[in-house]
């Protein structure tokens, strides 16, 4: 297998492995949302945004949808997009971006073209429909998607397994 290939399979767990704990930062972030914060994102998007992104998808192609299928959707949306997003950064890294750099690069690149662009153009109300607080979990995730991608980027790369990195 090249050299290439491994990296960019690296990448990808590396990007699975930076959407997880995005996750734990972002579920933290929201248990310490206001309640009106919390309670104005029910009203704008009923079920939750990834349930609204979910059941437009699925209309997408012609499917109506549960909820529960809806969110099912929607993680798996977000968890190839972290894949993505890690083989991005490893892409980024194997140019000569330095991990860390790489990592916040991708990370903040993802939320405002796919957060803040794409998906509310598509698939959720608009960003202002939002409160500010929605937006700000919204920074700190994929912040820590960043910074937990360039850590473990720069591990395969100390350790090694990326000849190139």
């Amino acid at each position: 297998m090249s050299n290439m290939v491994w990296g960019l399979g690296i990448g990808a767990a590396i990007g699975y492995g930076a959407s997880r704990v995005m996750d734990l930062a972002t579920g933290w972030f929201l248990e310490h949302q206001s309640e009106a914060s919390r309670q104005r994102e029910v009203e704008v998007a009923p079920g939750g945004t990834p349930v609204v992104a979910g059941k437009k998808l699925a209309e997408m192609v012609g499917r109506n949808v549960t909820d529960a299928e809806a969110s099912r959707i929607s993680l798996f949306v977000h968890r190839s997009l972290g894949v993505v997003y890690g083989i991005a950064a490893a892409a980024l890294v194997r140019a000569g971006t330095r991990p860390f750099q790489a990592g916040i690069v991708t990370g903040v690149t993802a939320f405002l073209l796919v957060d803040e662009g794409l998906s509310s153009a598509a698939f959720t109300p608009p960003p202002r429909a939002y409160p500010i607080e929605s937006h700000l979990r919204g920074v700190v995730g994929h912040l820590t998607f960043g910074v937990a991608a360039g850590a473990m980027l720069a591990i395969a790369r100390r350790l090694g397994a990326m000849k190139t990195f």
